[in-house]
């Protein structure tokens, strides 16, 4: 009599691949929180990847693309602050990552959830 083959899983929500991503980063020490922690890293060179969450302040966001954009990539998160918070201690806006292969981890997972736009694929 021929085994049952078990169900295959149902593909994970591209929103929770991110945020298994992210607990990658933090597992492995390679994610740094915080404004002025993450602006630090940064202008450092040890950041490759900086991260607002969805409901961070617009001026918070503001000022961090001013004082870092030129020196990384920062992009917005599909994630709330209250979706991070398991992350850390309290519920953080702005997330860096400071692993190269890590960082392509997460932008990969970004771009599964859409939330990166190339300006390529906008027209006028």
């Amino acid at each position: 009599m021929p085994k049952a083959k078990a169900a295959p899983k149902p593909a994970m929500p591209p929103e929770d691949a991110l945020f298994q991503a992210l607990s990658l980063c933090r597992k492995a020490g390679r994610l740094v929180m915080g404004f002025d922690a993450v602006e630090e890293a940064a202008l450092s060179g040890k950041a490759w990847l900086a991260l607002t969450a969805a409901d961070a302040s617009p001026k918070t966001a503001s000022r961090l693309r001013a004082s870092i954009g030129d020196v990384v990539d920062v992009l917005a998160l599909p994630l709330t602050m209250e979706r991070l918070a398991p992350l850390g201690r309290r519920p953080m806006a702005v997330c860096a990552v400071t692993d190269r292969n890590l960082a392509k981890l997460c932008y990969d997972r970004l771009q599964a959830c859409g939330a990166i736009k190339y300006e390529e694929d906008i027209s006028e």
